[in-house]
Parts: C-alpha cells; sequence; structure tokens
C-alpha cells in the first residue's frame, strides 16, 4: 500500500513539475516573441528587411494580438512612400485613388498618381499642375468623387476648378463669403459634384449649388454655430452633414432641402478629463458619423438622425485628434494626430470597432488625411510632408500576416549575428528553422499552443 502511494505521489509531482516548466517554457517564449516585435518595430525605417524577418520569427515562436499587429504594421510599412516633402495642411483624393490635392501655402499642387500606384516605376511623375490665385494660405480643400471638381479656400473665398483635364485646370467660378473677412475653414462636395458646403470661422455654413459649375448659385447660409468651424462632414448625396466647431460642439444636419437646412441632432463629444480637438466624419451614405477627442473615438448610428445612438467607443494612441476620414462603405476608418502614424480601424462591426494597422507616414505631425472609396489608397499630410500607401492588399495582410509575409520568401533568413543581437541567450535550436547559414524565419516550428 505504501509503495502505491509513493507510486501516486511521485506521478503527482511529476505532472506538477511538468506543468510548471511547460508553463515557464510557454513565458520564455511569449517574452521572447514580444522582444523580437518591439525590435522589429524600431528597425522598420532602418532596416525593413531585418524588420519583417524579426516579425515573422515573432509570430512564429508566439502569434497573439501584440506580434500580429506588429507584424502588419511591417507588412503595411512597405507599401508607403513620400509623396512630397513639402508642408500640406490638407489633402483631397478622387473616389479611384487617381487623383490628389495636397496644399502648401496659398498653392495648391494636383497630383495623379497613376505612377504612384505601379510598382514597377522608379522615376515617378512630378505633380501635373498647380492651383494658384489665393492671396492668403488655402485652409481647406474638397475633390469631387469623379475628380473633375475641386474646391479651394482661404479667408473670404472659395475658388471652384474644373479639372476634367488634370494637367490643365480652369477656375471657372469664385463662391465669395457673406464677409469679405470670413475665412473658410472646411470644405465638401457631394459625389456627383453639384452640391458644395462651405463652412466659416463665424460658424456659418453655406450650402451652394453647382450644377453650372460656371454659375453657381448660392441657396442658403445658416449660422450653424457660435464659433469657428473647423470640421465638416457630407454624404455622398448630399442630404447629410456633420459640423464640429471650436467648442467641441457636434451637430448633424438634414439638407434634403437645401434651402432650409435642419438641425437633426447635437451629438456629445467623447468625455475626457481635459479638454482636447474634436474632429468628426461621416460616411458616404450618411448613416454613421465618427467623433474623436484625444485618444477616444465614438461610433454613432444615424439610421434614425433625430435620434443617434452610440454604438461604440474605442481608443487610439493620439493626444489629440486631428482629422479623420470613412472609407464609401463605412467599413474603416483613418485616424490621425500629432504623431507620425495614423491608425487604421475596421468597423464592420459597428458595435466592435477592431485595430487594422497603424502606418507611420514621413511627417512628424500629421494634420489631414484623405481616403479613396474602397480605402485602397491613403494619404496622410503634415507640416514636414504627405506620405502616400497602398494599402490594396490590406485585406490579405490582416486575414494572414504570416502567410503575406512568407508567400513566395521561404528562404529569407536571420543570420546567427542577428539573432544573438536581438534574441539575447535564447537557443535558436528550441524553435527549428535552421539552415546553413542562419535560421530560416518562416519554417520555425509554431507555436504549440
Amino acid at each position: 500500500m505504501l509503495a502505491v502511494l509513493l507510486a501516486v505521489s511521485l506521478v503527482v509531482a511529476g505532472l506538477a513539475w511538468k506543468r510548471e516548466y511547460d508553463r515557464a517554457l510557454a513565458q520564455e517564449r511569449v517574452a521572447l516573441a514580444h522582444g523580437l516585435a518591439l525590435h522589429a518595430a524600431d528597425l522598420r525605417d532602418a532596416a525593413p528587411g531585418t524588420a519583417r524577418n524579426l516579425g515573422v520569427a515573432a509570430v512564429k515562436i508566439h502569434s497573439d494580438g501584440q506580434t500580429r499587429a506588429g507584424l502588419i504594421d511591417t507588412l503595411v510599412a512597405r507599401h508607403g512612400s513620400e509623396l512630397t516633402p513639402n508642408a500640406s495642411r490638407k489633402v483631397a483624393l478622387s473616389g479611384d485613388g487617381r487623383l490628389a490635392l495636397t496644399g502648401d501655402g496659398d498653392e495648391v499642387s494636383v497630383w495623379d498618381l497613376t505612377t504612384w500606384l505601379d510598382p514597377k516605376v522608379i522615376l515617378k511623375s512630378d505633380r501635373v499642375a498647380t492651383l494658384k490665385g489665393h492671396k492668403e494660405g488655402v485652409d481647406a480643400v474638397a475633390l469631387s468623387f469623379d475628380g473633375r471638381t475641386a474646391l479651394t479656400g482661404d479667408e473670404g473665398a472659395t475658388f471652384v476648378w474644373d479639372l476634367t483635364d488634370p494637367a490643365k485646370p480652369i477656375r471657372v467660378a469664385v463662391l465669395a463669403g457673406e464677409r469679405n473677412t470670413d475665412s473658410v475653414r472646411a470644405l465638401a462636395l457631394s459625389h456627383d459634384g453639384r452640391t458644395a458646403v462651405i463652412a466659416n470661422d463665424v460658424g456659418d455654413m453655406a450650402v451652394w449649388n453647382l450644377t453650372d459649375r460656371s454659375r453657381p448659385a448660392r441657396l442658403s447660409v445658416t449660422r450653424a454655430h457660435t464659433s469657428s468651424i473647423r470640421g465638416l462632414g457630407l454624404s455622398a448625396d448630399g442630404r447629410t452633414a456633420v459640423t464640429v466647431d471650436n467648442d467641441d460642439a457636434v451637430t448633424v444636419w438634414d439638407l434634403a432641402d437645401p434651402l432650409h437646412p435642419v438641425k437633426s441632432a447635437d451629438l456629445p463629444p467623447p468625455e475626457r478629463s481635459e479638454r482636447s480637438m474634436v474632429a468628426t466624419a461621416m460616411s458616404a451614405n450618411g448613416r454613421v458619423v465618427l467623433v474623436g477627442n484625444g485618444p477616444r473615438v465614438e461610433v454613432w448610428n444615424l439610421d434614425d438622425r433625430s435620434r443617434p445612438a452610440r454604438t461604440a467607443v474605442f481608443e487610439v494612441p493620439l493626444g489629440y485628434m486631428y482629422d479623420m476620414t470613412l472609407t464609401s462603405d463605412k467599413k474603416t476608418a483613418l485616424l490621425a494626430g500629432p504623431s507620425d502614424s495614423v491608425f487604421l480601424w475596421d468597423l464592420s462591426d459597428l458595435s466592435r470597432p477592431t485595430r487594422l494597422a497603424a502606418l507611420k507616414g514621413y511627417a512628424r505631425e500629421i494634420e489631414s488625411v484623405a481616403f479613396s472609396a474602397d480605402g485602397g489608397i491613403a494619404l496622410a499630410a503634415g507640416p514636414s510632408g504627405v506620405s502616400l500607401w497602398d494599402l490594396r492588399n490590406l485585406a490579405e495582410v490582416v486575414a494572414d500576416p504570416e502567410e503575406a509575409a512568407c508567400h513566395g520568401n521561404t528562404n529569407e533568413r536571420l543570420s546567427k549575428a542577428d539573432w544573438a543581437r536581438y534574441a539575447g541567450d535564447a537557443d535558436w535550436s528550441d524553435y527549428g528553422g535552421e539552415v546553413s547559414g542562419g535560421l530560416a524565419v518562416c519554417f520555425i516550428t509554431p507555436d504549440p499552443t
């Protein structure tokens, strides 16, 4: 009997030891993976190839939210480029992402992005035209869905441009403000380019009919806010708008009768212990509004515009919120602030937003962002330049970053020197994938858990 009890005790002790041993190994594996992911993040700019290999190794060794997000960010970074080092406060994109506007001082550059989106082209084309004539700095730009109509606004006036031939822009009209001292702060165009909404620094919202661009007709001027309007969103059909002012008031407008805009609802800004800058964006169908205040972003459903429903709140690593935009299908959001990165969020489920990626740009601070209709092209602008990303394969990268990294690149490897530098004392023979001259990261033995 004593022998049986002793045997049972030894078995129990052995199992306990095995559990502790496995737990320790698992903890070591997690710590190693997270460490490699952090090194990969640090190397994205200086050594993108090494960053990619470290990111793959991290996911292979232990796949979790942190390592997957790190690898996604590294892979997406490879599809980013500097459009121009010139400062730009505002950017805009056509629906297909082929035409872009970037504001620089009292001029606006027109870019044909066709060559930028073709990886076979090494020498990228320069801007195709410049929109000139503003006496003051341009504070707002807008571009129609088809890229044929552009608006540029400064202190007291908005210019209407015909971009049917982007290389030969024609200024076809000037939309004057109520007073010459009214500075334009935000502009928006309906998808067909026939409805324009202009917001200024005294709180006015003007609606214009641009059906005949050479003879625009002002339909209404509404005192929308008591302070400067700094943010504006417009639905594709021009029937719903959202505005935000310097006092952080967010208002939804019914423009079904553009002669008599009607306030539909006021949205409270996200709560925060200290005041911040509020930004807003509206989906193309006018049924989803984002409101951001510092790191907090709220998602509002406007199926009933008189009774908006908040569906979710999420946080992004931004101290302030400068700008945000949505894809036409309202499934993806792009968020920007005082950071060198912009953040992509998946809003497919409005009640459960999820992080997609962080896009590190060439600007140290990002003031303005723009999306193509499908989210395949993104622009981010700030005092130190404009960044462009080709995100057309983002869905595949997010769905399986390991496959995206290893497909066609299975020979990529880490040298022993790099392993020792970034993995410390970890023995790479514990993870498999060893080949002559290095560690084949795509063949590392996956985490058994």
